[in-house]
């Protein structure tokens, strides 16, 4: 009895620890976009360094102890070896962790799920029940596969949410840059003035990107482009590469711009419309399901006096 409570209240501590790691406050916009640009040059540093030397050394990460050096050497391991993982980085990018913390979590996940299914298979053979061969292992396995690619769900649907919010800002953005065009200004004008504007964390991505590319002489819609790939925004990826193409034409740039933006507003007004219609129909299940109740309630008592005459 005494074993079950204490096996009992370990597996609790370690659920209530991974239940606090997951639910944790949100960073300011501001620190946001120091992770990310953090990220990015560590990102940037780390990959001329494995172009110029073929044997490079894993990174470590700004975290310590023992669970950081595995998840970098583990990392460091799967760069090698070509395993990139582009789309779990594309994520990171804008939740701001890096590529080790993440293999550092999953690692972490992973054992703390291999160790809880062993405590949770352990209680039936100490109250002496039996199990089948091999269970406990399968258990086991499937647990601990399942909490490694938790973190990848985890910012997945983290990044979902901001990309979405980076599309809402990024029509009204381009629109925005057509007023300023239309104005008369020239697009390395118009570009910052308009991201000036706005004081949410999407234009202070943008003003931070055209920024640096003003600093750096490289074309601004070059670096929006990069930006678009970074973070998985295939909108500013494809727009970038598009006006590049005809950026000598003020005119046709400006059109292309408030054609782009009609169209994004237009799908987010799809998908709204989408999320509507999936929200009515859970209405209309629960209701459903209400009404199934409550006629299971009234009806309880005349069929348990039907059954019992």
């Amino acid at each position: 009895m005494i074993a079950a409570i204490g096996l009992g209240a370990l597996v609790g501590g370690v659920l209530f620890a991974l239940i606090l790691h997951l639910v944790r406050p949100g960073p300011a916009p501001l620190v946001e976009l120091a992770r990310f640009d953090a990220a990015h040059q560590q990102t940037a540093h780390h990959q001329a360094v494995h172009n110029q030397v073929a044997t490079v050394e894993p990174v470590r990460s700004p975290a310590s102890g023992l669970p950081a050096l595995v998840g970098a050497w583990v990392a460091g391991q799967l760069t090698r070896r070509g395993v990139t993982h582009a789309s779990l980085r594309q994520d990171l990018a804008l939740t701001g962790r890096t590529y080790e913390q993440a293999i550092t979590r999953k690692v972490l996940f992973a054992t703390a799920g291999l160790l809880t299914a062993l405590l949770l298979l352990v209680v039936p053979a100490a109250i002496g029940a039996g199990l089948p061969t091999g269970a406990p292992l399968v258990v086991a396995v499937v647990l601990a596969a399942g909490l490694f690619f938790l973190p990848d769900l985890e910012a997945k649907t983290d990044a979902t949410k901001r990309r979405a919010e980076f599309r809402h800002a990024l029509g009204a953005y381009l629109d925005l840059v057509a007023l300023e065009m239309a104005a008369r200004a020239a697009p390395a004008e118009a570009l910052p003035a308009a991201a000036k504007i706005g004081t949410g964390w999407p234009l202070a991505l943008i003003r931070d990107t055209l920024y640096r590319a003003t600093r750096a002489g490289r074309d601004p819609w070059a670096a929006l482009s990069d930006l678009g790939q970074r973070i998985g925004v295939n909108e500013l990826r494809d727009l970038g590469q598009l006006v590049s193409l005809v950026a000598h034409d003020g005119a046709r740039v400006r059109s292309t711009l408030t054609a782009r933006a009609h169209t994004m507003r237009r799908h987010e007004l799809a998908n709204l419309q989408g999320e509507a219609g999936k929200a009515d129909q859970s209405m209309q299940m629960a209701q459903v399901l209400i009404g199934l109740g409550y006629l299971l309630f009234i009806g309880y008592p005349a069929i348990v006096a039907v059954l019992n005459f």
